[in-house]
């Protein structure tokens, strides 16, 4: 009989709702949004949604902004864990374009604007990264946990980019269609990773 590969779970949670706006890039260097009332409640969903399935985490992972990690504490209290901060989690990195609105970026930089609708996985504004180089440090996070916990089930609360990226990675989607996966606020996504093949057991689980 053949022995069945044993896989390791990574539980991707994307973070709640802010009052960010949409249309603007996120600047966590500068600035650092906490979650407003609807997004801690989703937090609270998430939590709630892996107690009740009654999901065991042998660890939690947490990109450092603040809003993913208010994301993380009710899952941290309701499961008795500590979340690991990790660097390597955090959204795109876009430079100087970190801050602006969309429309201020298609006024001011008109050129750099149409290169990344053209190659929005290749491009990076000055001082930023393409999705490439946002996938390889995931990568790292990733294979690291996986080393670390092998066999195990672990939660990693990050953002809408990281996950998309996970995702594809995971499955073999090619890079430039990450943004065909949809990942809403404080939604779980499992992947299981094995030896010879990885497996998407849900995508975009919503408990609100």
């Amino acid at each position: 009989m053949r022995e069945k590969e044993k896989s390791t779970t990574l539980l991707f949670i994307r973070h709640g709702k802010t009052d960010f706006p949409e249309d603007r890039i996120y600047c966590d260097d500068r600035e650092d949004p906490p979650l407003n009332d609807a997004g801690r409640t989703q937090a609270q969903s998430a939590a709630d949604w892996l107690t009740k399935a009654g999901i065991q985490l042998d660890a939690l992972y947490c990109s450092p902004t603040l809003r993913t990690r208010q994301t993380a504490e009710p899952i941290a209290r309701a499961l008795g864990l500590d979340p690991a901060l990790d660097d390597r989690l955090t959204e795109r990195h876009f430079g100087i374009w970190e801050g602006l609105y969309f429309h201020e970026i298609m006024a001011k930089f008109p050129e750099e604007h149409r290169q990344w609708k053209t190659d929005n996985a290749g491009f990076a504004p000055r001082g930023g990264e393409t999705i490439y180089q946002m996938l390889e440090r995931l990568q790292a996070a990733r294979d690291a946990i996986l080393a670390k916990y092998h066999g195990g089930t672990v939660a990693v609360v990050t953002h809408v980019g990281p996950i998309r990226a996970f995702v594809a990675d995971a499955i073999g989607l090619p890079v430039p269609y990450y943004r065909r996966v949809t990942v809403d606020n404080a939604s779980l996504t499992r992947i299981d990773f094995g030896r010879s093949q990885n497996n998407l057991m849900f995508l975009n689980i919503r408990n609100y």
